[in-house]
């Protein structure tokens, strides 16, 4: 999974301009964050690997700014108190530090990890 990150105004229709314009393309969300920072919004938008070029290009032609893109993990989470602290443990003891986690669609977590490859080890991906 591609995680194609944004900065965007900090102003009313920013936020659904992103989801509008991936949607007209026909681009399906695996995951999202957005939190406001200072004088504007932080994005993340994670989208398969097949069409993260895709979304970079249109989120790019709807005079969105594209910021960064990297390779993020899409995991499994039991859906119970504790679920999510046994992904973050996991992660953690594999030596693949978390610096970014949110929920995914259906009962999974998206992870964003220093170390890629001991991440998609402990999660056998």
């Amino acid at each position: 999974m591609r995680d194609v990150t944004l900065m965007i105004p900090q102003r009313g229709g920013a936020v659904p301009e992103v989801w509008e314009a991936l949607a007209a393309a026909d681009i399906n969300v695996e995951a999202a964050v957005s939190f406001s920072r200072e004088h504007h919004r932080v994005v993340h938008v994670v989208v398969e690997d097949a069409v993260a070029q895709q979304a970079h290009d249109v989120l790019t032609a709807a005079s969105l700014l594209v910021v960064d893109e990297r390779e993020v993990l899409i995991v499994p989470v039991e859906d119970h108190p504790g679920g999510l602290a046994g992904v973050a443990r996991t992660a953690y003891e594999a030596g693949a530090e978390v610096y970014l986690l949110a929920m995914a669609t259906g009962d999974r977590a998206m992870l964003g990890v220093i170390n890629l490859e001991a991440g998609k080890e402990a999660f056998g991906l």
